[in-house]
């Protein structure tokens, strides 16, 4: 498997080359197997996050005002929308994500409109608007290759209202001696370090079956590099979720300040 690089230049003029990037034929095998395994464990996965992560309550200190149209990037079961909706927020959730089954469950349980749109790919939000907020929670972390993060953040952005909020979670599962547990060697699925980049990581899964699933470890400096060049600011950081109590890195973005 080869890599590519990609040449940009400076402000002084003077070519720089950036890190190595996944080439595309690797990040379509990586997203294979996530929509293989959503599609298998969609169920179990749901009933796994049925309740609100206690980080939600500190992102409703962060909500854009007015807040009347959400859009739930990677929404799976709808899990941040029943919180919102069992606060009495009266407000227009839309969720998007690639897997119809947990559309199909997030559908019967919070009231929305829902798309089943491909996120890794450029323009996957085309034609359904702009909103108050976006939230993209512990979905990032599955897309993989930074040029499709960086893009897709930026696409995020895009239909951002002015005076909107993007809540971003990834979780940090690298500090936990138990997550590490479940990372598994890339030959498992035919591949290779080399193949990857760095922060990428297979994971088992072990609930009413086993599985494997891409997960890329999206932490505050890669969150920094990633929100330095999609044309947002960060506005807020902390820590929370799980028996640590840190295993989620929430992010609050608004649109640059323009001079």
């Amino acid at each position: 498997m080869e890599y590519y690089a990609i040449l940009v230049i400076n402000r002084q003029g003077h070519q720089a080359r950036l890190k190595l990037t996944m080439k595309d034929e690797t990040a379509a095998r990586l997203l294979k197997i996530n929509r293989a395994f959503y599609a298998q464990f969609a169920a179990p996965f749901a009933n796994s996050r049925s309740t609100p992560q206690p980080g939600f309550v500190n992102l409703l200190e962060n909500l854009p005002a007015p807040c009347q149209q959400v859009l739930d990037v990677g929404c799976g079961n709808g899990r941040f929308g029943r919180y919102l909706q069992s606060e009495h927020f009266a407000l227009r959730y839309s969720g998007v994500d690639f897997t119809e089954e947990l559309l199909a469950l997030a559908a019967r349980d919070v009231k929305g409109n829902y798309y089943r749109r491909d996120i890794s790919q450029p323009g996957f939000l085309g034609g359904i608007g702009k909103f108050d907020l976006i939230v993209c929670l512990a979905t990032m972390q599955h897309i993989p290759g930074r040029v499709n993060r960086n893009d897709m953040l930026r696409e995020m952005r895009n239909h951002l209202k002015e005076d909107g909020r993007i809540f971003l979670s990834n979780w940090q599962f690298l500090e936990s001696s138990r997550q590490r547990r479940k990372i598994r060697d890339w030959a498992d699925v035919n591949l290779s370090e080399e193949d990857v980049e760095k922060g990428d990581y297979l994971l088992s899964w072990q609930r009413e079956g086993s599985g494997l699933r891409y997960v890329c470890a999206i932490d505050a400096e890669e969150t920094a590099v990633l929100v330095r060049h999609s044309g947002l600011r960060q506005i807020a950081q902390f820590r929370s979720d799980g028996r640590e109590g840190n295993l989620n890195l929430y992010t609050v973005l608004a649109h640059e300040i323009q001079p």
